[in-house]
């Protein structure tokens, strides 16, 4: 439904076909790489390092090629539902916030099958006539919602935002603040930095030469801060996880979730500054009339989850 083509890896054409895909081609061989920074390959004595790593490698198992399977090409059957006439489409998050909103929509009324999926099934079944489930990435569904292929979606306030801070025009809005899966953005560094606010921050920042370095998996809300806060010459890292191992030899600051601050304070690292607090939201797309017989359903559908959040 959200695109006609994907380039993935790793998966053979049984497997494509369980996900409801169909494989086309194959682009490209590949296994790991060793890589290197190119000064330190010229500048630094690597051989011990990259000899070791070569003779283990030479230990190992040579490859199983993935199998052609074409037969499996036929065996399609899902059809594409976007643009049926009054199909609600509806985001669900993967991960964490899982449990928690199936709670909230069951006491809603709305009953989900097989979410969360032990199998990682993307598209549980819901009791609701006329409405189509896809389990896809919090980080994912503003844009999604803004590009017209989902109509509703429950994401976090952090990647609404970051969503805004680069698509300021965006037809995304929030419909309903959920109220569960509460954390706080902040901003974080090594605590041997002497610094324990921004003004502190600022003003370390002023004697340096080279450009500031901001890691987060917030790339437009980090840009924001850097920017209100006149951090100078700055670089953003965008990152995958784990955000916090970029402390301090690969990144000065971290644009971070916590819930509690403990996995901060274990990475040795401390919080300089809280940006705001996020929970879980359900967003809509603005451009979606309340005249039309899919506005008045998607109308019906946020009412009743509002009416469950009453007593949260």
């Amino acid at each position: 439904e959200d695109a006609d083509l994907a380039l993935i890896s790793g998966h053979t054409d049984a497997e494509l076909v369980d996900m409801g895909m169909v494989p086309v081609a194959r682009v490209l061989d590949f296994s790991a790489y060793l890589i290197a920074n190119r000064s330190s390959w010229s500048a630094k004595d690597l051989d011990r390092v990259v000899t070791s790593i070569c003779e283990s490698c030479d230990r190992l198992p040579a490859d199983e090629r993935v199998k052609e399977e074409p037969e499996a090409r036929q065996k399609i059957t899902r059809a594409v539902k976007k643009g049926e006439d009054g199909l609600i489409r509806l985001a669900l998050p993967d991960g964490h916030q899982q449990a928690p909103m199936l709670q909230l929509l069951e006491k809603a009324g709305i009953r989900i099958e097989d979410y969360p999926s032990p199998t990682g099934n993307r598209r549980p079944a819901i009791n609701i006539e006329g409405v189509d489930v896809k389990v896809i990435r919090p980080q994912d569904m503003p844009l999604q919602v803004a590009n017209g292929n989902f109509d509703l979606a429950i994401t976090g306030r952090d990647w609404l935002t970051d969503h805004l801070y680069q698509f300021p025009s965006s037809p995304v809005k929030e419909l309903l603040d959920l109220k569960s899966g509460r954390v706080r953005v902040v901003a974080v560094v090594s605590k041997e930095l002497p610094v324990d606010d921004v003004a502190g921050l600022r003003k370390f920042i002023g004697g340096r030469t080279v450009p500031f370095r901001v890691a987060s998996e917030y790339v437009n809300i980090a840009d924001r801060y850097a920017r209100d806060n006149h951090f100078g010459r700055y670089r953003v890292i965008p990152t995958w996880g784990a955000t916090e191992a970029f402390l301090p030899d690969d990144a000065d600051l971290l644009i971070e979730n916590t819930e509690t601050g403990g996995t901060i304070a274990r990475h040795n690292l401390k919080i300089v500054d809280t940006l705001f607090e996020s929970t879980a939201c359900l967003i809509g797309n603005t451009r979606l009339g309340t005249g039309s017989k899919k506005g008045v359903k998607v109308k019906s559908m946020v009412e009743t989850i509002g009416m469950a959040m009453e007593g949260v």
